[in-house]
């Protein structure tokens, strides 16, 4: 194996390219060797298209993510064809699919209900287990979805971040002429907004502080886009939805971001926490009391998984406009540090094995 230091790309070496990246510990990047063991019961090889970087991988690189387990294989949002099948595996060779990288128990009574995120046991490839950041990856039959033959590796991957749009979505009971306020338009942010479009939201307002985010929800569909710290966020707001939100989408995690929120939102609105804060932030409970608002946080996808792809495959949802970098399986150091280096470029960085 050879280790990397973060955001430095792989040397040349003579030696066969190795075929998967790991994170042994934050801030470093190997590239290893994996054994290639044979299929059990319902397993399935793929063959990885491609990999999506996104911004649990950086957390997980910088030391920042509050579940990582390391030494591990990164890599949650992956998109492949079936290369082998194990015993009882229905899926045909060359299938392309997409991978929901959630093991869960199976027996719980959230497992037996369907809501599968609220698995007390859940892990997350690429985050508690190994994940798809390689040339081939064994995953369980059941984590597997077959996308249209037309749609290639890349949507394929990007399937997951979707699902996560669609489950949040579905929290803030967007629908016909719902009025959606987002603030952050990171990946999710732009996925949530052509989600709520698809869905018949008519007033979707984005904020943000990068210029190309903002060019870039416009484009997707938000009827205005604008950088708080240049306009007002609370006026436009208003002049937007003089009654307010029914639903704003908090998608930064921090103290500023949540008190614009509880403004922007109308009576008997919803806030949607999306961001996972980096310690406490306070929260003034007035403004919930008087307009009686309901407070939802949203954390990964279900039966919305199946949801995404449709969506995507129809166009309603275009991930290849937020697709910002590619990088080929060598150079992984270098894709996973680009969002944190330079976070008003890389919107979604993309791993091509």
């Amino acid at each position: 194996m050879k280790s990397v230091p973060a955001g430095q790309p792989a040397r040349q070496r003579r030696e066969p390219t190795l075929n998967a990246v790991r994170v042994p510990r934050p801030g470093v990047v190997e590239f290893v060797d994996l054994e290639r063991r044979p299929l059990a019961e319902g397993e399935v090889r793929l063959q990885v298209e491609a990999i999506g970087i996104c911004g649990s991988d950086v957390a997980l690189l910088a030391g920042r993510h509050p579940y990582a387990a390391y030494p591990v294989v990164p890599g949650h949002e992956v998109g492949g064809r079936v290369l082998e099948a194990g015993p009882g595996v229905v899926l045909e060779i060359g299938q392309r699919v997409a991978v929901r990288p959630l093991l869960t128990c199976g027996i719980c009574r959230a497992c037996r209900e369907g809501r599968v995120n609220h698995c007390a046991e859940v892990r997350v490839l690429g985050v508690h287990l190994d994940g798809g950041m390689a040339e081939e990856f064994v995953v369980p039959q059941e984590l597997l979805f077959p996308v249209p033959e037309g749609m290639s590796g890349e949507w394929a991957a990007l399937a997951e971040p979707t699902a996560v749009a669609v489950h949040l979505c579905h929290r803030a009971g967007i629908g016909p002429g719902s009025s959606v306020a987002i603030l952050g338009t990171g990946v999710i942010g732009l996925l949530a907004l052509q989600v709520a479009r698809a869905w018949g939201a008519q007033a979707v307002l984005a904020v943000d502080q990068v210029p190309e985010r903002l060019e870039l929800a416009m484009r997707l569909g938000a009827a205005q886009a604008l950088d708080n710290r240049q306009e007002d966020v609370l006026d436009a707001g208003r002049r937007l939805c003089p009654d307010g939100f029914d639903v704003v989408l908090e998608m930064v995690g921090a103290e500023a971001t949540l008190a614009s929120a509880l403004e922007l939102t109308r009576r008997g609105g919803g806030i949607v926490f999306v961001a996972l804060p980096h310690g406490k932030i306070a929260l003034d409970f007035e403004p919930v009391y008087r307009k009686e608002l309901s407070l939802l946080a949203t954390r990964l996808y279900a039966a919305d998984f199946a949801e995404a792809i449709p969506l995507l495959a129809s166009g309603l949802v275009q991930v290849d406009p937020i697709i910002t970098h590619r990088f080929g399986l060598a150079q992984a150091a270098e894709a996973l540090a680009l969002p944190g280096q330079r976070p008003s470029e890389a919107i979604k960085v993309m791993v091509i094995p």
